[in-house]
C-alpha cells in the first residue's frame, strides 16, 4: 500500500498549487478532483500504477474514477484490511438515499468493496477471514489475485493415473484450491470462452461448508459470492449463461446481487422434496411449512444469448390421435385399442405418422390462412410450405402438429414432451443415494438436473465451468455429454472426491444419466492443484506426534507463510516445549498467515520454492508464458 501512497504523493508534490507551506493539502486536492481539473488529471496519468488505480478505459477513452480518488485521499489510516468507512449494518440504499425516496434498488452492504479470499479448505475448519478493501489495499489484492503456480499435474484416462506429458487446448481440468484465486488464474486461458457456468454454492444455512466466524452473516456471504461472480463473468462468452442454485435463505439477496452483474433470464423453481418425514413435526406445531423447493437463478452475460428449447416429459396429450394413411387421409386411431395405455404406447413407438389438429391459427400469415380456409370440409391432407421453405400439413381447416417433434426419451423409455417452463416439478431431482461410485449426502444435486441445464445452455464441445464442484456431478455429466469442463474445488471430500468419481466415469460408470446418453466410458481429464506449502505444513501439524512438532516450529519460523504479526526472534522454544500437544498444534497453525498461502507465477523460477521442470513446463502451457 505504501508504494501507492508514495507514488501519489510524489506526483502531487510536483505542482505547488496542491501544497500549503510545502505540505500537500487534501482539501485543495479534493477540490480540484471534484472539478475534474485537467492539470490534476494529466498529472495522475503520468504514473502507470496511479493511472491504473484511478482511471478506467471506456470505448478507448480514459474515465476518471473521482469517487475512488476522493475516498483514497480522505483516509487517515491506510490499514491493509481496513473497512472502517463502511457502516456496521446491512441495508439497502442508493446514492446514500433511502429506498423510500428513490425508484431504484441496489444491494448495499458493509463489505461490498472488499475482497474476501475465503480460503477454508476443510469442512470442519472455521477460519477467520480477512476483508481487503479495494481502495485501501490494492497491493494485497493484486498479490492474492495474480496468476498462481500449479503443481502435481496428472492425466487420468482408461489406463489410470499418469504424469502429464502435454497440456492440450481441449483438455478437461480438475483444479484443487481456493476458487477465487483459481478463477482469476483461469482468465489468461479461458476469458470469454466458457459457455455455461453452473454452481451449487454453500447456502449459508449453518449446515454447510460456509462456517465463517463473522457477525454480518448475509454481508459476508454476499461478499464471498460477489468476488467470485465478478471473476466468473470475465470467463463467460458473450452468449454464455450462468445458473446458480440456492434456497430461501439467500435467494432474495442473491438475485439483487446478480441483477447488478448479469442479464436476468429466469428464476426456476425446482421441486426437491415431498411433504413427509421428520419435518412433519414442525408443520404440525405451526412452526414451518414443508420445504419442497429450491431456486435456480438463470442469467446470461448479454441479453442476446439464446438457450436451446427443450422438451420435458409429460402426460400424453390425447389429441395426438390421428394417423396419416397411405391414401393421404387421416384416421382417428384412438378407438382401435383395448386401453388408453396400449394406444399411447403405439403412438409413442410410431410417432412419424401421428398428428394432432390445431384449429387455432390466428398467428398464421395471410397466405397460410388462405390455404387453411380452403381446406375446410375436405377430407384430404394438403402439403404446403411456410416462409422458411419448410413443409407443413393442412387438413379440414387446421394445421397438423406432428407427434415426432414431441417425443422425449428418459432412461430408455419414451414419453410425450412439452416445452420447458420455469417450474420443474417432474422427476429431474430424484436420484439414488450414490452416483458415479460416490456417496451423495443430502443436498447434492443429481445428474438428471445437471443434464437438463447442460442441454438447455450448451452444445457438444462447449466449455462448462463449476467452481463449487463438490463431489463432481457437473464434471461427470459434462464428461458423459461430450462437453469440455473445468471443475474447481477447495474442500477435501476423501472417497467422495470428484477425482474418484471421474475415474469411475472413464471406466464406464452405469449410474445417473449413463443409460439415457448411451455412456460406455472413455475420455480423460487433467488434475493439478495450487502450490500451497502452508496447507502442506498444516496437514503435517494435524498428524504430527510430540517429537515432530519442534522441527515444524523451526520450519514455520523460516517460511514465507509466517504471519506478519509474528517476530521469529521473540518466539521462545523453551516455552513452546512446555505446552501440551494440542496447544503446540494450535500455536503452529496460528503462526500461518492465511492470506499468503499461494505462490505467484512471477516467482516460479525462485529456487527457494523447488518447482520442478515439469511443473514449469505445464504452467507455461497453461498461461502461454515464458517460464
Amino acid at each position: 500500500m505504501s508504494s501507492y501512497i508514495d507514488s501519489l504523493a510524489a506526483l502531487l508534490s510536483q505542482d505547488p498549487k496542491y501544497t500549503v507551506d510545502n505540505v500537500l493539502n487534501k482539501n485543495i486536492i479534493a477540490e480540484h478532483a471534484r472539478k475534474y481539473d485537467s492539470g490534476l488529471l494529466n498529472l495522475l496519468r503520468k504514473d502507470d500504477k496511479i493511472k491504473q488505480l484511478f482511471f478506467t478505459e471506456v470505448d478507448g477513452s480514459l474515465v476518471f474514477k473521482k469517487d475512488v480518488f476522493l475516498q483514497f485521499i480522505a483516509q487517515k489510516e491506510f490499514l491493509p484490511d481496513s473497512y472502517t468507512r463502511f457502516g456496521q449494518k446491512i441495508g439497502l440504499s442508493f446514492n446514500n438515499d433511502l429506498l423510500s425516496s428513490c425508484g431504484n434498488v441496489v444491494l448495499d452492504w458493509p463489505y461490498k468493496d472488499c475482497i474476501l479470499e475465503g480460503g477454508q479448505d476443510r469442512d470442519d475448519q472455521k477460519r477467520k477471514e480477512v476483508f481487503f478493501n479495494e481502495v485501501l489495499a490494492p497491493d494485497q489484492i493484486n498479490t492474492i489475485l495474480d496468476d498462481k503456480v500449479f503443481v502435481n499435474w496428472k492425466r487420468y484416462d482408461k489406463d489410470g493415473e499418469h504424469d502429464l506429458d502435454e497440456l492440450k487446448p481441449d483438455d478437461n481440468l480438475i483444479i484443487k484450491g481456493n476458487n477465487l484465486v483459481v478463477l482469476h488464474s483461469l482468465k489468461k486461458r479461458f476469458a470469454g470462452k466458457v459457455k455455461l457456468i453452473y454452481i451449487d454454492p454453500p447456502y449459508n444455512t449453518g449446515n454447510d461448508g460456509f462456517n465463517y466466524n463473522d457477525t454480518f452473516n448475509h454481508s459476508t456471504w454476499l461478499t464471498f459470492m460477489r468476488n467470485r461472480l465478478m471473476a466468473a463473468k470475465d470467463l463467460l462468452s458473450n452468449d454464455g449463461m450462468i445458473f446458480v442454485q440456492c434456497d430461501d435463505n439467500e435467494q432474495a439477496y442473491l438475485k439483487v446481487l446478480m441483477d447488478e452483474l448479469f442479464d436476468f433470464r429466469e428464476c426456476i423453481i425446482v421441486n426437491t422434496s415431498t411433504p413427509s418425514g421428520v419435518n412433519a413435526v414442525n408443520v404440525k406445531r405451526g412452526e414451518r411449512l414443508f420445504k419442497l423447493k429450491e431456486y435456480i437463478l438463470f442469467y446470461s452475460k448479454t441479453g442476446s444469448a439464446r438457450f436451446n428449447p427443450l422438451l420435458v416429459k409429460s402426460d400424453y396429450n390425447l389429441n395426438y390421435k390421428y394417423e396419416l394413411q397411405d391414401n393421404g387421409t387421416l384416421a382417428d386411431i384412438s378407438k382401435n385399442f383395448d386401453s388408453t395405455e396400449e394406444f399411447v404406447n403405439y403412438c409413442l413407438k410410431n410417432p412419424e405418422n401421428i398428428y394432432s389438429i390445431e384449429k387455432n391459427n390466428k398467428k398464421a400469415g395471410e397466405k397460410a390462412k388462405a390455404i387453411i380456409e380452403s381446406s375446410k370440409g375436405k377430407k384430404e391432407v394438403i402439403r404446403a410450405k411456410n416462409s422458411k421453405g419448410e413443409d407443413y400439413l393442412v387438413y379440414d381447416g387446421g394445421v397438423l402438429t406432428p407427434l415426432a417433434s414431441r417425443v422425449v426419451e428418459d432412461n430408455g423409455k419414451l414419453y410425450f414432451g412439452t416445452l420447458i417452463s420455469d417450474l420443474w416439478t417432474d422427476e429431474v431431482f430424484q436420484s439414488n443415494k450414490t452416483e458415479g461410485g460416490v456417496e451423495l449426502p443430502g443436498g447434492k444435486k443429481p445428474e438428471k438436473l445437471i443434464r437438463r441445464i447442460i442441454d438447455l445452455a450448451t452444445n457438444p464441445g462447449d466449455i462448462v465451468l463449476d467452481y463449487h464442484l463438490g463431489s463432481g456431478t457437473t464434471a461427470a455429466v459434462a464428461h458423459k455429454m461430450g462437453r469440455q469442463y473445468i471443475g474447481i474445488e477447495q474442500l477435501y471430500y476423501g472417497e467422495n472426491d470428484s477425482v474418484v468419481r471421474l475415474q469411475n466415469v472413464i471406466k464406464g460408470d452405469p449410474t445417473g444419466i449413463s443409460k439415457t446418453v448411451n455412456w460406455t466410458g472413455g475420455g480423460s481429464f487433467v488434475y493439478c492443484n495450487i502450490k500451497n506449502d502452508a496447507n502442506i505444513f498444516r496437514e503435517k501439524v494435524r498428524h504430527a506426534d510430540e517429537k515432530e512438532l519442534e522441527g515444524l516450529l523451526d520450519q514455520v519460523l523460516k517460511s514465507s507463510f509466517l504471519s506478519y504479526r509474528v517476530d521469529p526472534k521473540k518466539v521462545s522454544k523453551k516455552e513452546f516445549e512446555n505446552l501440551s500437544l494440542m496447544d503446540k498444534k494450535s500455536i503452529l497453525v496460528n503462526l500461518v498467515d492465511n492470506n499468503t498461502l499461494y505462490l505467484n507465477y512471477s516467482e516460479i523460477n525462485d529456487k527457494t520454492y523447488g518447482i520442478s521442470e515439469a511443473d514449469k513446463k505445464h504452467n507455461k502451457e497453461f498461461y502461454g508464458k515464458e517460464a
